[in-house]
């Protein structure tokens, strides 16, 4: 007993010893890594972490980063603060980039909604994934990094802070620590989820998110030098049988069991920041669950740096690295010159100027919506002022192709195939075909359209060709009569662009035409075609107007809407429309509200030369499946020449109203409607419609 007794006091005594000499030794400064690991949307945790060393004045003197945390890191070592960050990314749409299934083969076919696209690789035809899109990924990720990629200029140890991307090499599964280089493509290599985004080459190798060799790169670190490591981890949680059943939920388990886990050997002076990301999901990034991950983030730094001993890093402050300011040379690399000259072009970058930053960020993202090219890396190199650029260009696949469908009750089915095959020409054109059958309605669009440079402007010049077949439904009382058959070509040469969200396009031209209707001889004439467009989404048109300036008829025609988001899951979109006709085929006379016809009557059923219509649109959703919504709509329509006359006994030139209401699913082919609609008049009809109608 007296023994133990003792053995405790020695043992508390040289405890004391202990605690007491390490008081007294001195806090030293050591090399001090930031290493943040991989882990998808949880990476947001990072910015959390990053705010709270802003505010204790923590600077570390090596950033390392895999995957999301390549992307805070490159960011955060390129002189952004934690909040810098989370304000850049508040304004990106980094969550519309991760999508559902929404494959597409190009503008050029319009706002049509494919259910599957076919590209040409190497080795043939391959179905497109549809959950990125490459040329938005690869474009977002230049422009995020576009100052810190002027700052390093291929040396990433030129950046404020010195910085590494780790990625992993397809083909041995090993880690590859990128200090060089384009730092946009090297990041963006580093977060290559498979499956879901594409392998970067880089020089001979392949690359793959760098979570797959080693998701917290602390090894790395060490290897560089470091003395001390300050690690921000995104712990995985293990997957739950119970949502076994959802394909989805199965895919992102099997996703996390590519990554290495984070279990590491902390030294000493290391400091682990382990953030309760568990209960995330990999690729939600919602703007509720990103700002839930910064708070995550700000938590767990605050406790894990307050029980730290020592936190002096050799720097307390990062270097002030100047943005260059003069082009000094420029070249290209991966496509012909004329397409090389182009984009230079819309760069704003030329030999011997002044480099405008703004005007080249801008050029970045506005490329990205070509459709020719899958990447874009600047590649800058330089000292000084100075910045040369050698621009690599990674072209998109040259064909592509795909289908699509739609139903509706009053209009029955339609189906689509088309595609684009830009290598006409030996790539100088591109050729577009698309062929459009329903029970109703068959036609089938060709054009060709080539770059052409007048006065060191490419212009998009284009030569078309259209043939329909159409029978126009004609309707009386509750009753149906005969449908009026009708034949149209259609050829065309002038310009023309494709629909853009959110920017306005155009095209003007020379239209020629001959067509037949019932009661009439087969007419030809020839005249002006313009309109501008500015698409709401890859697959809505937002607003439009058309004018054709016939010899033997004339037409116009204004179609705009526009949409506002609202609290509580609610959103409104008006819309209006308006159209004049002079002389024209029944084919071309105006069904009241388009497509999606009037309430309480048949699709068609209101038809004149001249229309007028308003709407508004009220949705709430019930769910993430489905909206409920309510449509209140207001038009009319008349024949003859001039305004809307009434004439009595019919309906031309009669004011109607009417309300529709139902239900829209959200499905991979589009959206699942159904509504019923009843007009003043006291008629009703139930519209039932798959996908969007085209």
């Amino acid at each position: 007993m007296v023994f133990r007794l003792k053995r405790v006091l020695l043992l508390t005594v040289a405890a004391s010893v202990m605690a007491r000499d390490a008081r007294a030794q001195p806090c030293a400064p050591a090399k001090t890594a930031l290493v943040l690991s991989g882990g998808g949307a949880k990476g947001f945790a990072h910015i959390g972490v990053l705010e709270i060393m802003d505010s204790l004045g923590l600077k570390p003197d090596l950033v390392v980063g895999t995957s999301i945390g390549s992307i805070i890191g490159g960011l955060y070592a390129s002189g952004y603060s934690g909040l810098q960050i989370d304000s850049l990314l508040r304004t990106l749409p980094i969550e519309k980039m991760i999508r559902t299934y929404e494959p597409k083969v190009s503008s050029a076919l319009g706002t049509i909604r494919p259910l599957a696209v076919w590209e040409k690789g190497q080795l043939g035809y391959v179905l497109q994934s549809g959950a990125v899109r490459e040329a938005e990924v690869n474009a977002f990720m230049s422009a995020l990094m576009l100052r810190g990629n002027l700052m390093a200029r291929g040396n990433f140890d030129s950046l404020p802070i010195p910085f590494r991307a780790v990625a992993t090499d397809v083909a041995t599964r090993a880690p590859v620590v990128m200090g060089t280089g384009d730092l946009a493509r090297a990041v963006r290599a580093s977060a290559a989820i498979p499956v879901v985004l594409r392998p970067v080459q880089i020089d001979s190798l392949w690359l793959v998110d760098g979570g797959i060799a080693e998701n917290a790169p602390v090894q790395v670190a060490r290897q560089l030098g470091a003395q001390r490591s300050w690690i921000s981890l995104l712990p995985f949680a293990g997957p739950d049988p119970k949502t076994f059943d959802n394909p989805f939920t199965i895919t992102a388990v099997l996703l996390n069991s590519l990554f290495e886990q984070d279990t590491i050997m902390t030294q000493r002076r290391d400091v682990l920041i382990t953030n309760a990301t568990m209960s995330f999901e990999n690729l939600n990034f919602s703007r509720k669950t990103t700002d839930s991950l910064i708070e995550v983030g700000k938590v767990a730094a605050r406790a894990a740096f307050a029980a730290a001993t020592c936190l002096k890093s050799l720097s307390s402050a990062p270097r002030n690295v100047p943005l260059p300011t003069m082009v000094k040379q420029v070249g290209f690399s991966g496509v012909r010159i004329v397409d090389g000259d182009l984009v230079l072009d819309e760069l704003g970058v030329s030999a011997g100027e002044k480099l405008n930053i703004a005007r080249l960020d801008s050029g970045i993202t506005s490329i990205s919506h070509h459709e020719r090219y899958r990447a874009l890396w600047l590649q800058p190199s330089g000292s000084g002022p100075n910045v040369t650029f050698h621009v690599q260009l990674d072209p998109a696949p040259q064909t592509s192709f795909g289908v699509g469908f739609a139903f509706d009750q009053f209009m029955s089915g339609r189906l689509w195939a088309g595609g684009i095959d830009r290598a006409l020409l030996d790539g100088d054109a591109e050729g577009v075909a698309m062929a459009r059958l329903g029970t109703y309605e068959q036609d089938l669009d060709v054009f060709v359209r080539r770059r052409a440079l007048v006065r060191k402007t490419y212009v998009p010049f284009t030569v078309e060709a259209q043939l329909k077949h159409e029978l126009v439904r004609l309707f009386k009382g509750d009753g149906e009569l005969p449908s009026a058959e009708t034949q149209d070509f259609v050829g065309f040469i002038g310009l023309k662009q494709d629909p853009s969200a959110g920017v306005w396009q155009g095209e003007i031209g020379v239209e020629g035409r001959f067509w037949s209707e019932p009661l009439a001889n087969t007419r030809g004439t020839v005249g002006l075609r313009a309109a501008v467009y500015r698409a709401q989404s890859d697959y809505e048109m937002g607003s439009m107007a058309e004018l054709l300036a016939l010899a033997d008829f004339q037409r116009a025609k204004v179609d705009a809407s526009k949409k506002w988001l609202l609290a509580g899951d609610f959103d409104i979109t008006g819309r209006i429309r308006g159209g004049w006709g002079n002389r024209l085929p029944i084919q071309e006379t105006f069904a009241l509200g388009g497509d999606d016809g009037f309430a309480g009557f048949r699709i068609g059923e209101l038809r004149g030369s001249q229309e007028a219509f308003g709407s508004l649109l009220i949705r709430k959703r019930v769910n993430a499946l489905l909206h409920a919504r309510v449509e209140f709509m207001s038009g009319e329509v008349a024949d003859g020449y001039g305004a809307l006359h009434r004439v009595p006994g019919t309906t031309s030139g009669e004011l109607f109203g009417g309300i529709r209401a139902g239900l829209e699913a959200a499905t991979p082919v589009g959206p699942i409607r159904v509504e019923e609609g009843v007009a003043n008049t006291g008629q009703r009809a139930i519209l039932i419609r798959v996908g969007r109608w085209f």
